[in-house]
């Protein structure tokens, strides 16, 4: 399969997760050449509008082999919904994350039709916490083998991922002219000194030490003047944690510190799989015969993945990932040749179980 022009097609779509219109336009993309492909597929549509694509060898929600990749993307300027290819290399917004993985499940479907039971969810919010894939989950697609998500480190199996904790941190006062500072509690301020506290006592994961909880302010909004002071100073937190029963601490530990109004937006737990279940050592070993040279470990991400609404499910989990660097950055980029050499590699996993 030449998954280049599907994938320019996919990229030059624009679909960022908030942009509930260019991601079913990326559903539709891949919709129509799974079934010009002669692959069975169904479309799922979400509460909010957005669809999820499930496509399979056969006609059943079960099949033995699960794969899963996503099709939206974090925002971008103009210039990066352009691919370009440099020799073996691959840039653009969602050539790394997520959409050159999604073509190796297109490709899978396409090469395992008749040989083996597989299906494949094609969800559309995974940026913004993969509800289109915990709805296919509550809908009963599921896997009597393994689940494989498609959304990993390159080189490595991933069984662990931290959870998240998006919150807003919110002073508010009351404002007014900025001329007489002294005649209000300026919410800025608060906000500023709330957060320096929360820094300085928060203990944060290293480099070095990774697999910790971090924190990490994201988005800031106060005011609409150059001369006015705000009723309402507001700070977005990302927090990533490795322990479900610590969430609820970690919340009432940001209230105290900083003083201020806590926002939760989202929590996702944390998710944990068993590597010594013996389709996914069977999965390490055929990628390990795959790539000689490498030396293949089992992970644990910092990141999230759909993997953690499958984790309610009984089948195995592993989460897997190509080539690739520059996620969310102006970057981003895949290498070709690891998106086909994976898709041999998991072909031949498959035909094995």
């Amino acid at each position: 399969m030449n998954r280049v022009p599907l994938l320019e097609k996919l990229i030059k779509c624009k679909a960022v997760t908030e942009n509930i219109t260019e991601v079913n336009n990326a559903i539709d993309i891949m919709h129509e050449f799974l079934l010009e492909n002669n692959i069975y597929c169904t479309v799922e549509q979400c509460p909010d509008g957005r669809k999820v694509l499930y496509g399979a060898t056969e006609e059943t929600k079960a099949p033995d082999v699960l794969l899963n990749a996503h099709l939206d993307v974090v925002p971008a300027t103009e210039d990066q919904f352009i691919p370009r290819i440099e020799g073996d290399i691959m840039y653009g917004r969602g050539t790394g994350d997520c959409q050159g993985n999604a073509t190796i499940l297109a490709d899978l479907l396409i090469r395992l039709k008749g040989k083996a039971s597989v299906g494949a969810i094609f969800s559309t919010d995974e940026e913004h916490g993969g509800i289109s894939t915990s709805y296919m989950v509550r809908h009963g697609y599921t896997a009597k083998k393994i689940i494989i998500v498609i959304d990993g480190n390159p080189y490595a199996i991933a069984i662990a991922q931290k959870g998240i904790i998006d919150l807003a941190l919110r002073a508010n006062s009351k404002g007014g002219h900025s001329s007489t500072p002294w005649d209000f509690s300026n919410p800025i301020d608060m906000l500023i000194d709330g957060y320096i506290k929360l820094r300085n006592e928060w203990t944060q994961a290293t480099q070095e030490n990774q697999w910790g909880d971090t924190m990490a302010p994201t988005i800031l909004n106060a005011g609409f003047a150059h001369n006015q002071i705000p009723d309402v100073a507001e700070m977005l937190i990302n927090i990533r944690f490795i322990n479900s029963a610590d969430c609820e601490s970690i919340i009432e530990k940001i209230k105290q510190i900083t003083g201020l109004e806590v926002i939760i937006h989202g929590i996702c737990e944390p998710f944990f799989a068993d590597e010594n279940t013996p389709v996914v050592q069977k999965l390490m070993a055929t990628m390990r015969n795959k790539y000689p040279e490498k030396d293949i470990p089992f992970v644990r991400m910092n990141g999230a993945t759909d993997a953690r609404h499958f984790a309610k499910l009984s089948a195995p989990i592993a989460v897997i990932g190509t080539e690739h660097g520059g996620i969310h950055t102006a970057n981003e980029w895949v290498r070709l040749s690891s998106i086909d050499k994976y898709t041999d590699m998991l072909e031949e996993f498959i035909l094995e179980i």
